[in-house]
């Protein structure tokens, strides 16, 4: 164990490293983002954010925002320069937003995943998605970006059990990724290697090829 921070006594559902900032930024049950420079210790700023679960965090690869979704149905855009400043809100999923995440080809763009069974695309200068992909049966949980080949893509992951890779430039699912026995929590894609990655609350991690999708 290399530190250990004690963020609240609410569960943390979201984490992440800030690196150019020496930050950590969380997301709780409690309704705050919290953030800690990772070195120091020291809670630089908590920020009541939402009126429900914080459930997904990202942060963009080059200005000062942040991403914050929850189970108000809310995705909301901060600024740290502006004193996390709410720069936006979007508003048109029904349901519980469990995963928010930073397109790495166009960091203007997101995507998330929402229970309504829908991942939405964005662009964070407009306060309505692009389009959604539907596809899933049962609610999404997790949705990250990735390559394959020249096509820009991403994967979602379901509580019917798979995990759908789609081309979101034609908006079309191209493989639908299946073996789980569970819900699939979380998706993860390797930055340099072609690899996706699927957990499961069957308590499995499944290691998928991002081309060949075996």
């Amino acid at each position: 164990m290399e530190k250990t921070f004690h963020v609240t006594e609410a569960p943390v559902r979201s984490a992440k490293f800030v690196a150019r900032e020496r930050w950590i930024i969380s997301g709780a049950d409690d309704k705050f983002i919290r953030v800690h420079n990772y070195d120091s210790y020291e809670k630089i700023k908590d920020v009541v954010a939402h009126k429900d679960y914080i459930r997904s965090i990202a942060v963009h690869p080059t200005l000062p925002y942040v991403l914050s979704s929850s189970d108000d149905t809310l995705i909301k855009l901060w600024d740290w320069e502006k004193d996390w400043a709410c720069m936006r809100v979007f508003e048109v999923h029904s349901h519980y937003i469990m995963g928010v995440t930073f397109s790495p080809r166009d960091a203007n763009i997101f995507a998330s995943a929402s229970l309504d069974c829908t991942v939405k695309m964005w662009d964070v200068g407009l306060p309505h998605p692009s389009f959604t992909l539907r596809a899933h049966s049962k609610g999404l949980n997790c949705v990250d970006f990735f390559t394959s080949g020249d096509k820009p893509c991403l994967v979602a992951g379901s509580d019917d059990y798979a995990a759908k890779v789609w081309d979101y430039q034609t908006r079309t699912c191209v493989q639908t990724l299946e073996g789980h026995k569970k819900n699939v929590s979380a998706v993860c894609v390797h930055p340099e290697f072609p690899i996706i990655v699927t957990g499961s609350e069957d308590g499995t991690i499944r290691v998928w090829h991002a081309t060949t999708y075996r």
